[in-house]
């Protein structure tokens, strides 16, 4: 019996010690969807907004600044999924 694998995607950015995906806060993809919206140069909250941050990776516990225009889209199966595809499919 095939079991659906199913692709968990979020945004995040990769590590810039082990290279891996590591996800975004909720806070940040906030201040990042804010950037991409249209602002007058009067606007002063919109300058306010910080373009980088601090992210810590869970895979080489290393800390790196990013900026807001490097979080990009990611897709992940979960190993427990990708586990199961594979003893079906054997």
């Amino acid at each position: 019996m095939p079991v659906e694998t199913i692709a968990q995607h979020f945004r995040g950015v990769h590590c810039r010690r082990c290279g891996k995906p590591v996800r975004v806060p909720a806070l940040v993809v906030k201040k990042e969807s804010a950037s991409h919206v249209e602002h007058g140069a009067d606007d002063m909250q919109y300058h306010l907004i910080s373009k980088v941050f601090v992210l810590r990776c869970h895979s080489c516990c290393k800390e790196s600044i990013y900026a807001i225009n490097q979080i990009e889209d990611f897709s992940f199966v979960p190993a427990s999924a990708a586990g199961m595809s594979r003893e079906a499919t054997a």
